[in-house]
């Protein structure tokens, strides 16, 4: 029986994802399709990944912490975080992964000095993570920006902290188009 995966997000119809995984599922050899889903509430969607059979998903924008309480188990890093970007479906039990701060650690490479992460959503909480301590949280609203250094033990600030950063890493959706 052919694997179903999908993309929960909104907007998703821009992604890239579903030609990549098609060709990836061809190259390995899987029975597996790979479909873009718009979603405007994410733990319904969630709890449907259970209802319909699906095998897992890719969470993204603006999705990565609200479908936390839909999910039965977080690994280690998805709890520490705050986010998920991955849910397996094994056997009706929804378990789910952040893969985004390991991703961005290899995409970096060694790393050390003055960091600003612009942004205060899911894919931002992963990059601080990574990061921490010495990392700055720039926002367009201000109090998300200091809400979310308050849980990750940093410090948020303003767009003066990007002069004196070391490295710039754009989290929020600015190009994503």
């Amino acid at each position: 029986m052919r694997a179903l995966y999908l993309l929960l997000g909104d907007p998703v119809a821009h992604s890239r994802s579903p030609a990549i995984h098609a060709r990836a599922f061809q190259l390995l050899g899987l029975d597996a399709v790979y479909a873009p889903c718009r979603v405007t509430d994410p733990p319904a969607a969630v709890r449907a990944l259970r209802t319909l059979g699906v095998a897992g998903a890719n969470v993204t924008v603006p999705h990565k912490q609200a479908v936390i309480p839909a999910i039965d188990k977080l690994d280690d890093a998805a709890g520490r975080i705050g986010a998920v970007n991955c849910i397996a479906n094994r056997d009706g039990v929804l378990h789910g992964y952040n893969t985004d701060r390991d991703g961005f650690l290899r995409a970096l490479g060694e790393f050390a000095g003055r960091a600003v992460v612009l942004g205060a959503g899911g894919a931002a909480r992963a990059v601080v993570d990574a990061l921490r301590p010495d990392v700055t949280i720039v926002n367009r609203t201000q109090a998300r920006a200091e809400q979310l250094a308050r849980e990750m033990g940093v410090k948020a600030g303003g767009l003066d902290a990007v002069a004196r950063a070391d490295v710039v890493v754009n989290c929020t959706t600015v190009g994503m188009h």
